[in-house]
């Protein structure tokens, strides 16, 4: 009797344990699958058509470039005219070109050049994976260098708008290629803090569970560099005197870029400086929320500081 009635414990037991183990493992995973989710942009990254510019009244070329860093970039040129100042447009997280089309129309229209492409990782460019901003910047600048060895573009003046992830980036950029000499930041992030705050736990309903901490390693090896030291707030003030101009909504509610973030760039910005709190949009809305308003505070900035 003794035997049967232990036997079955002895399953339970063995059972309770490999589901002990098991547990055990997806917890410790659970760090790595994160960091990969977060830095792999896969078959669902799009692909940009040109049909969708000439949709939004834009004659566009088709242009590639590389990076400072070597990756290959694709997108669109748009050529208002060859005397023109160009205006270089990156797009927020895991987005394409597409995205920055009302930006590329409206700019058009005032009579800019307009380069708008697709980060590394997204769209038709080169990479698994994106940069989450820390090497993003180095799009940014090959960009510029791309459209100086263009002979038929006469003006060597340029710009640059950048919406979310790539208003950091943007900034991140200006900081270290002194070409760009007025900077549009629309709905910017300050630093990564928020990013790798949220690293330390796994939200599980209302509770918030710890994991091991080995996610920020990760993520800097995936990316290829340290997300803890990729701070606009810290680049912001090295492109002074050159121009920026802040945009942010009143109403967005994002983590990653809180007003007070806003405010923290605002500071340790140099002059010449603009900034403009939209009343509403929410993340990166305030161009549809307030078209007009938005199309003429841009405008000006850059006829102030670019033509």
């Amino acid at each position: 009797m003794a035997n049967t009635l232990t036997t079955p414990r002895r399953r339970l037991i063995v059972v309770a344990g490999a589901l002990a183990v098991f547990v055990l493992l997806i917890w410790s995973m659970l760090p790595a699958i994160r960091a990969f989710t977060l830095v792999y942009n896969g078959a669902a990254r799009g692909t940009p058509n040109a049909a969708q510019a000439t949709q939004a009244g834009l004659r566009v070329q088709d242009v590639s470039f590389t990076a400072s860093d070597g990756v290959r970039l694709h997108g669109w040129l748009v050529i208002a005219s060859p005397n023109a100042p160009t205006i270089i447009l990156a797009h927020g997280f895991k987005g394409t070109r597409v995205s920055m089309l009302p930006w590329a129309r409206f700019l058009s229209a005032a009579g800019y050049n307009v380069l708008l492409f697709d980060d590394r990782g997204c769209g038709q460019s080169d990479g698994w994976g994106i940069g989450l901003g820390s090497t993003e910047p180095n799009d940014i600048i090959g960009a510029v260098r791309y459209l100086k060895s263009r002979s038929d573009l006469t003006n060597r003046r340029y710009g640059a708008l950048g919406v979310s992830l790539g208003a950091g980036v943007v900034l991140l950029a200006a900081a270290r290629e002194p070409a760009l000499v007025a900077v549009v930041a629309d709905s910017a992030w300050a630093d990564e803090r928020p990013q790798l705050d949220r690293m330390s736990s796994v939200p599980i309903g209302r509770l918030s569970l710890p994991v091991l901490p080995y996610e920020p390693a990760l993520v800097d090896a995936l990316i290829g560099a340290r997300l803890e030291a990729t701070s606009p707030s810290v680049a912001i003030g090295k492109i002074a005197p050159r121009a920026v101009f802040l945009i942010h909504s009143a109403d967005d509610r994002n983590t990653t870029t809180p007003l007070t973030g806003e405010a923290q760039l605002y500071a340790a910005a140099g002059q010449p400086k603009q900034q403009w709190i939209a009343p509403s949009g929410g993340h990166a809305g305030a161009l549809a929320a307030h078209p007009a308003e938005y199309q003429q505070r841009v405008l000006a900035f850059f006829a102030q500081y670019l033509r």
